[in-house]
């Protein structure tokens, strides 16, 4: 029974990831360079030191990920009780090998440290859906806060969060477009002498370039916004 119990939470768990990532997803009729569908954050503009005002195109946030992360905390929290209350249960009979006592206490702290993270970082996923945008100009690519303003400084190789279409290499969604947890881009704009910072080392060493790899800056950021929409605009 207690097999059965936490199966059956783990399925419900991951059924729950599952149709969050196909069925709320937005889909989009068309790829490649023709125009997109005009969402209701369309249109806007920010205003250049010619006080020109380019149009800019803002990706619609996607909390498919969040909840796919805190649903799955949740299925293993809630499979925490059920082992704490079979716990109890247990240690009212007293007929019952103290083994199996120590098991579901193992189980129960196991479900404890795998769904506390989980449950935490579908939170922290949440905020950063609500307070981030990505959005795309006649130019660039860029990562700013929900008001358009700018996030400041790459926290890694420094430098703005906007790079140039002209100075893409490649891009790529992990671990893949129908079922998107990392959306992937490497680009040449960052100086040279930062490539191989982080996993820059690996995507750039010379055995990734002899296999037919470019160099480049390697950046990963997770799928909190319409990966569709990305792709169609990245193409």
């Amino acid at each position: 029974k207690e097999v059965m119990a936490r199966t059956a939470v783990l399925t419900l768990s991951l059924l729950s990831l599952l149709s969050c990532s196909w069925a709320f997803q937005p889909r989009l009729a068309t790829f490649g360079k023709a125009p997109l569908p005009t969402p209701a954050c369309r249109g806007r503009g920010t205003r250049g030191a010619a006080g020109v005002v380019a149009a800019i195109e803002v990706v619609e946030p996607s909390y498919n990920l969040a909840l796919g992360s805190f649903v799955i905390g949740a299925g293993l929290l809630t499979e925490a009780k059920l082992l704490a209350d079979r716990q109890v249960y247990l240690a009212a009979q007293p007929e019952v090998d103290t083994k199996r006592i120590g098991i579901a206490n193992i189980a129960k702290i196991g479900s404890l440290i795998g769904g506390v993270p989980f449950a935490l970082f579908g939170l922290f996923l949440a905020y950063q859906t609500t307070t981030l945008r990505f959005t795309f100009d006649d130019s660039s690519f860029s990562l700013v806060k929900a008001d358009l303003s700018t996030t400041g400084k790459n926290v890694v190789v420094g430098g703005e969060n906007k790079w140039a279409y002209d100075k893409f290499v490649n891009y790529d969604f992990f671990p893949s477009e129908s079922f998107p947890i990392l959306v992937y881009f490497k680009e040449t704009q960052t100086p040279q002498d930062q490539w191989n910072v982080g996993p820059g080392e690996q995507a750039n060493s010379p055995e990734a370039i002899a296999k037919g790899a470019k160099p480049g800056q390697v950046h990963f950021f997770p799928a909190i916004a319409n990966v569709a929409q990305i792709k169609a605009d990245f193409v």
